[in-house]
């Protein structure tokens, strides 16, 4: 229900010339495509992923698809899908409303990054990487995972519970566009 995220990465996209379509729906022909951005929301403005999406997700992660995929809830509260175990994300803890620095990870794609978060904030699932997936970004304050990339060899994931859309852009390389072409050479 909430688009604040798919504004933005359009835009970032689009400053990156790369094409995309959007839907609000997950599409029958996913093997279209390259690489699968889902953005879930934040509770109470959420999408919970129903089995079934799920395992359409997972059936194209499992054919060689990079996905990414973002939700305040999807990792910890919410019932797990079939695609959910493809992320190597061990979640931690259902959270709370206190997101507010984002750090990038040293040796990880956001090394350097750090963004202020003025997104959506209830209940923000704290996640941490299942070995040899790699924690991408932590709150600082309190200090808690919510990036988490997973490169399996046949395919790549990349699992976030806070909002693309909520990442204020800073100064390089702190910039949605930045990140944006982070994800997408991973």
């Amino acid at each position: 229900p909430n688009n604040s995220s798919a504004i933005q990465m359009e835009s970032a996209l689009a400053v990156l010339s790369v094409p995309y379509d959007i839907y609000t729906t997950i599409p029958a022909e996913l093997d279209l495509y390259t690489s699968v951005f889902v953005c879930l929301g934040i509770f109470s403005t959420n999408h919970v992923l129903a089995s079934t999406e799920g395992q359409q997700l997972a059936d194209y992660v499992n054919n060689g698809g990079y996905l990414y995929m973002e939700g305040g809830d999807t990792w910890y509260y919410d019932a797990q899908t079939a695609v959910h175990a493809l992320f190597n994300i061990d979640a931690q803890a259902d959270g709370t409303s206190d997101l507010s620095t984002i750090l990038g990870q040293s040796g990880s794609i956001t090394n350097g990054m750090s963004f202020n978060y003025s997104g959506e904030n209830s209940w923000i699932d704290h996640i941490e990487p299942i070995s040899p997936a790699v924690s991408i970004f932590q709150n600082q304050s309190p200090l808690y995972g919510c990036g988490v990339a997973y490169d399996a060899g046949t395919y790549r994931t990349i699992g976030a519970s806070f909002e693309f859309g909520g990442l204020d852009d800073g100064t390089t390389p702190s910039t949605k566009t930045e990140l944006m072409n982070q994800y997408l050479t991973f």
